[in-house]
């Protein structure tokens, strides 16, 4: 499962910093989070008054940028 896909698919909020990927935390997000194989992983945090997960290297644009650089 690639969670930032099924997220951006949902229309979550997300944001990302270098490979992390962080999400704000609404009904969607949290039925995604509930099936992800690491959600053990998981870290949250609140910002500006909301509620949000940060998934260490779930970021795949980033991921994909560096395999572009590699060829």
């Amino acid at each position: 499962m690639d969670i930032y896909e099924e997220l951006k698919k949902a229309g979550c909020e997300l944001s990302h910093h270098e490979s992390d990927l962080y999400i704000k935390i609404d009904f969607a997000s949290r039925c995604i989070i509930q099936i992800y194989e690491f959600k053990k992983n998981i870290m949250y945090f609140i910002y500006d008054g909301d509620t949000w997960a940060d998934i260490p290297f779930a970021y795949t644009p980033f991921w994909d940028k560096k395999l572009k650089g590699r060829t």
